[in-house]
């Protein structure tokens, strides 16, 4: 590769790629993160409600006190203090649950008993709980009234008495936090699921920056080309009216205009002479279209001859980009004799750029594009301009670009960036070896960065698909008969 014929877009960035690519591949699809998020937040749910068991609690204040007369405010909180631990399991004591059980009149209990020391007081509180209120009150009460029977054998000296007797608890003490618990699972389940997709684009053999280009690709780097902004205007992203993306539009970004021209400078030092140029790409919706229109118009701007032709006659896009309408016929009635060059070559807006256009999708044209009439139009083309662009359907979808690999000069491989995986890139790039014309090389389109990656932040968005025109190649059948926009 010649390193002086490229556009060198490093900046020694931090990544080889920017991080923004993974968080918009992760953003397209929400629709994941949101079903895998409400799935396990639904799960949880209903977990948590199914295995939820209601915990009754009451409490009993004690108040502790040394035998005798001579008893002191210290002696009662040493009492105090001792007593704690030790009370908690002569209550929990075998004698104890069997005392209370067979005065409940049941075989057994499975609530808990405990009691705390309440700080720098001679006083502790007995808690019972069980799963329901009034086995939590009944207990509560029994041991109240057995207590003294156990704790006089066993702790001589000290008396407990009732400060505050228990009541029927009306609600229980744990909370079912099955929504609490929906919502946590969902917070955990989107951001799973975001890291696994992050993961996995990252793991993506995809090419997302000019760093990956040209380590990853078979064939020349020539630039990339920014994200712009479809839509100009606040009001024309409410009505959804999106701008097309023309150098010749004042609205369109300068960085956007000068990487375009920087293209154009890259695409003549590699033509050696050629004329004709094949614009394509691997798949749909990679920006084909617009990149070659650009193309044409900055060629134009140097005051040549240039004849644009939109070859891509199952899904024509040049003349949405372009604003075309108001023709009848264009390429395809040229080919099909239906229609002579004259009535059908458009001059755009009084400028050197020549069009020949199409507007009704078909996909019954054969080998239209590679045919004699074809091969024909292009000797005339080369005596009547100085410099031929052709928009071609993705190699995906289509043949038509190695059919017209022998007819033109040089072919341009347009590759959005972290959409079609670099060995089937590299597969469509060495399909177009041993033609005569010459691979020039990609450019990377539609590039979002910061300052965290290593190109310069260029970025450019146009609007796919003008209008009706964003559908997939598999949905060529729908132009047949009305795909033209009017």
């Amino acid at each position: 590769m010649d390193k002086t014929n490229e556009m060198n877009t490093s900046v020694g960035g931090l990544l080889p790629f920017d991080p923004i690519v993974l968080l918009r591949d992760v953003a397209k699809r929400w629709l994941v993160i949101v079903l895998v998020a409400l799935i396990l937040g639904t799960g949880a749910y209903i977990s948590t409600d199914m295995s939820y068991k209601p915990v009754y609690k009451t409490s009993t204040t004690f108040v502790v006190t040394s035998r005798g007369s001579s008893t002191t405010v210290y002696s009662n909180l040493s009492s105090t203090s001792s007593l704690a631990n030790l009370f908690t399991g002569l209550l929990n004591s075998s004698i104890m649950r069997k005392t209370v059980a067979q005065e409940m009149g049941v075989s057994g209990f499975d609530g808990t008993i405990s009691t705390a020391v309440i700080p720098n007081t001679n006083l502790i509180t007995m808690t019972v709980t069980a799963s329901d209120p009034r086995t939590a009150f009944l207990v509560a009460q029994t041991l109240i009234d057995h207590h003294e029977e156990l704790t006089y054998q066993v702790v001589d000296g000290i008396l407990l008495e009732v400060l505050q007797y228990p009541t029927v608890p009306i609600a229980p003490s744990n909370y079912a936090n099955a929504s609490g618990e929906m919502k946590d699972m969902m917070f955990m389940g989107a951001v799973a699921t975001a890291v696994v997709l992050a993961v996995l684009s990252f793991m993506r053999d995809a090419v997302r920056s000019g760093t990956e280009a040209k380590e990853k690709l078979d064939c020349d780097f020539l630039g990339e080309i920014p994200h712009e902004q479809k839509y100009k205007t606040v009001f024309a992203r409410l009505s959804r009216r999106k701008t097309s993306i023309l150098i010749t539009n004042p609205v369109t970004s300068f960085h956007f205009v000068e990487t375009i021209r920087k293209l154009r400078r890259r695409v003549e030092q590699h033509m050696d002479g050629g004329k004709v140029l094949m614009v394509s790409s691997l798949l749909e919706n990679e920006g084909k279209s617009t990149v070659a229109v650009n193309l044409a118009l900055a060629m134009a701007q140097k005051h040549k001859r240039v004849l644009l032709i939109d070859c891509d006659l199952r899904k024509p896009a040049c003349h949405a980009v372009l604003d075309q309408q108001k023709f009848t016929s264009g390429i395809k009635e040229v080919l099909q004799n239906k229609a002579s060059l004259s009535d059908s070559i458009l001059r755009y807006k009084k400028t050197n750029l020549y069009m020949l256009l199409a507007k009704k999708g078909d996909r019954n044209v054969g080998d239209l594009i590679a045919s004699d009439r074809m091969n024909a139009l292009l000797d005339w083309a080369r005596e009547s301009f100085d410099f031929i662009i052709l928009d071609l359907p993705p190699m995906s979808a289509a043949s038509d670009t190695e059919g017209m690999a022998n007819l033109a000069d040089a072919c341009l491989m347009v590759v959005r960036q972290n959409a079609a995986v670099a060995p089937a890139l590299n597969k469509a790039i060495a399909s177009l070896e041993g033609h005569s014309a010459k691979m020039l090389g990609c450019v990377l389109n539609n590039v979002y960065s910061t300052r965290l990656s290593s190109g310069t932040g260029y970025g450019y968005g146009y609007g796919y698909g003008y209008g009706g025109y964003k559908k997939y190649y598999g949905h060529y059948g729908n132009y047949a008969s009305g795909g033209s926009r009017k």
